[in-house]
């Protein structure tokens, strides 16, 4: 898929070199438009999580049966329907490319409103990249149509047609370079929401997405909400972070990753596991890049949970609350404690509800959802670290006096860094 890319990116900081790779080379012995449909589909479920990656749909008709789409992306009510278009055998002259091009986009655009349009007729089950069935309302969701073409030789300056306002054309090489750089299904998927329609020179989707970068190092932080405490910090970080995810520090940023996957290998009931996604984008909610940051202070409070040998119990929390909350917003706690016991259970609880309370009454959401996660000393075999989760949504009908009762307690003993 070409050679690799090279921008010369000029900050404030001084000038940054970013080299963009080309596409992975796809499956021997298969025919390349299904190994670069399962190419595409694999980009996306190895960095944005397999939760949030669901195979091609089915219709019947009376000719038999067809594939709806070649993969879709499903994460905080954005699905994007993702069209897949190969060149076998490129090598003619740049109009003859520039017209198979031109034809193949057209042909991707038109298929991907068709299968948004049977997606969104009535609820169906899909099968994410899991193997697990889920029942999807695409009626509940918003759509953007992507068309990935995996090419070899696309002409120089070669523009697709004009865009419907809901959709994205980008080589597969591109495409691969979003989840490489993001490294959160949630991140791409806003990451398209905001250059839909758009239309640009096939091939720069890198450059692009550094100008947006550079653009959003400019954003003035939001100032800090009336319900903000002493002890919060307001911060701002970019849509479009200029640096790779994780690139500073991997093991604490992808900290993270590790218990969204802990969460996604549970057990849960079948008919949870609409529930379970819902928490685990809610979990990719979290900036790229504060990621990195929160790894760090989860992995010290790790360190001295572990190496706490008094019989007492240790407890350390963080807590991240969205400034200005959307439907696919939550606040979240993080705990560490020393050990997994009752008191534990009820130290994590007492905080998780009390959070959820507090940023309810402020919230003008009445289906709000708050995450908890706690983090033990692993008590299985091979395992450093055991991950436990709740969740709730809406009005918990909490008393008052037991909610001041828990919060004069937590604030005597729980530190929330």
């Amino acid at each position: 898929m070409g050679e690799d890319l090279t921008l010369i990116i000029e900050t404030e900081d001084g000038v940054v070199r970013r080299n963009i790779a080309p596409a992975v080379p796809l499956q021997d012995g298969v025919e390349r438009g299904i190994a670069a449909e399962s190419a595409i589909r694999f980009a996306a479920a190895l960095w944005g999580m397999p939760d949030f990656i669901f195979e091609p749909a089915h219709e019947t008709s009376g000719s038999g049966v067809r594939e709806v789409g070649d993969g879709i992306l499903i994460t905080s009510g954005t699905a994007v329907m993702i069209q897949s278009k190969s060149r076998h055998r490129p090598g003619g002259t740049a109009e003859r490319e520039s017209n198979w091009l031109t034809k193949n986009i057209v042909k991707g655009l038109k298929q991907g409103e068709g299968s948004i349009r049977f997606l969104t007729a009535r609820p169906i089950a899909m099968e994410n990249r899991r193997r697990r069935r889920v029942n999807i309302d695409g009626a509940a969701l918003t759509w953007v149509s992507v068309v990935v073409i995996d090419h070899d030789d696309v002409p120089a300056g070669y523009t697709p047609p004009d865009l419907p306002n809901n959709a994205v054309v980008m080589l597969r090489r591109d495409w691969e370079f979003l989840f490489d750089q993001l490294r959160s299904a949630r991140s791409v998927a806003g990451y398209l929401r905001r250059v839909v329609g758009e239309n640009i020179e096939l091939g720069t989707e890198p450059v692009r997405y550094h100008e947006l970068a550079l653009a959003d190092l400019g954003v003035e932080p939001p100032a800090a909400p009336e319900w903000a405490t002493s002890a919060s910090i307001t911060v701002s970080v970019p849509q479009a972070p200029l640096e790779p995810a994780g690139s500073l520090e991997t093991k604490a940023h992808f900290l993270l990753r590790i218990i969204q996957e802990d969460i996604a290998l549970s057990r849960a009931p079948a008919d949870d596991e609409l529930t379970r996604i819902d928490v685990l984008s809610r979990l990719d909610s979290i900036p790229v890049a504060s990621r990195t940051e929160l790894g760090e202070r989860l992995q010290s409070y790790m360190s001295e949970a572990k190496h706490w040998s008094k019989e007492t119990l240790i407890t350390s929390a963080r807590i991240y609350l969205p400034v200005e909350p959307g439907e696919f917003e939550s606040p979240i706690v993080f705990m560490v404690a020393s050990r997994l016991n009752d008191l534990a259970h009820m130290v994590f609880r007492a905080r998780f509800e009390l959070l959820h309370y507090d940023y309810y009454t402020v919230s003008s959401l009445t289906e709000l959802m708050t995450v908890g996660v706690l983090l033990t000393p692993g008590t299985k075999s091979g395992r450093a670290w055991d991950t436990t989760m709740l969740a709730a949504k809406g009005d918990m009908d909490l008393d008052p006096a037991y909610v001041e009762f828990i919060r004069a307690q937590l604030d005597r003993t729980l530190r929330s860094r």
